[in-house]
């Protein structure tokens, strides 16, 4: 609000499904507690799920799109207001616009399950409303400013149990051997530390949570193409491969994606910024790709050779071990 009375933006107002223009973003930031204010965003935690892959995840709010839903921005809207209670249709949110579109793939990029399509909106009003969770999806909700996000000093790897993964292509009776072989894969997070957290249910402990808040996967992915946009401009330089701790199967991986990291590095030096909302690649026609799934497209093709190669090493180690200890014996 001015001092001459509320402030009126323009597209966003008439038409929710539509993108803002430079003019609606200079109206966003006019207002004078604006200049004081610290940008944050809005993550929810998954509600523990049966059967469901991301169970207690940290996550963006959103989900699948349904028929009824005219167009993804329209599913993201409404996925919104289910899950949280914020109405982004009502005249205080601001469509910025669409972050890089995702093909979700698991089994190490082996099954494709469903493309992610992240959007952008702005809040522009000083209070915002209480949250309102929907229980069966989201057992808490919080803001992160996005400060914390970019400084690194909460930068961690979180560990995956990918022993199902492993076995996947051979036999799950397999899997506790993979998982005694390699134990977990760590993969680059952030540790999120809300100062205020909102609960779907009143016996959620804050403590308890505050252990479990890890952005990372996915969600770290989205982010990452946001968070690379604004300064100092290198969040995706601090991105680390998945790993394991064997420092054999460290060195065979390495050796094996030396030669693909560098051309996924080199393909995204293309990309320079043009302005500080958007890039542009050399070449015209070229769209920005999502930062992180470029460097991950074949990766994972890299692992699934050094899970082969490390264990046909360890256990001829281990026979030739056996081998000289029975001997000696």
């Amino acid at each position: 609000m001015e001092e001459n009375g509320p402030h009126r933006r323009r597209s966003s107002r008439k038409d929710p499904y539509k993108c803002c223009d430079a003019g609606d973003i200079e109206d966003a930031f006019q207002p004078n507690w604006v200049q004081d204010a610290v940008p944050e965003i809005l993550f929810i935690k998954r509600s523990p799920r049966s059967g469901d892959r991301w169970t207690g995840h940290v996550a963006l709010p959103g989900g699948k799109r349904d028929k009824e839903d005219n167009g993804d921005e329209a599913a993201a809207i409404r996925e919104c207001i289910e899950e949280v209670g914020l109405n982004l249709t009502s005249g205080e949110a601001l469509l910025c616009g669409a972050l890089p579109q995702r093909v979700i793939i698991t089994n190490w990029g082996q099954k494709p399950l469903m493309v992610l399509c992240p959007f952008v909106f702005l809040w522009t009003e000083e209070m915002m409303p209480p949250l309102k969770l929907q229980a069966s999806e989201v057992a808490a909700a919080f803001w992160i400013p996005i400060g914390s996000l970019i400084d690194g000093k909460h930068r961690t790897h979180h560990p995956i149990d990918v022993s199902d993964r492993m076995a996947a292509g051979t036999s799950q009776l397999l899997k506790p051997f993979f998982k005694v072989m390699f134990g977990s894969m760590f993969a680059s997070a952030i540790h999120l530390k809300p100062e205020e957290v909102s609960f779907s249910h009143s016996n959620d402990s804050q403590e308890q949570m505050h252990e479990d808040l890890m952005l990372w996967g996915i969600t770290y992915a989205v982010l990452a193409d946001l968070l690379d946009f604004l300064p100092p401009f290198d969040f995706v330089d601090n991105f680390r491969y998945p790993f394991f701790k064997g420092w054999d199967f460290r060195i065979v991986v390495w050796v094996l994606a030396w030669s693909y990291r560098r051309r996924q590095r080199e393909d995204l030096d293309e990309y320079k910024f043009s302005d500080v909302i958007g890039m542009r690649s050399k070449a015209k026609a070229s769209v920005r790709p999502s930062i992180i799934d470029h460097m991950m497209k074949e990766y994972y093709r890299f692992v699934r050779q050094s899970v082969y190669i490390v264990a046909i090493l360890r256990i001829a180690m281990l026979f030739i071990v056996l081998v000289y200890t029975s001997r000696c014996i």
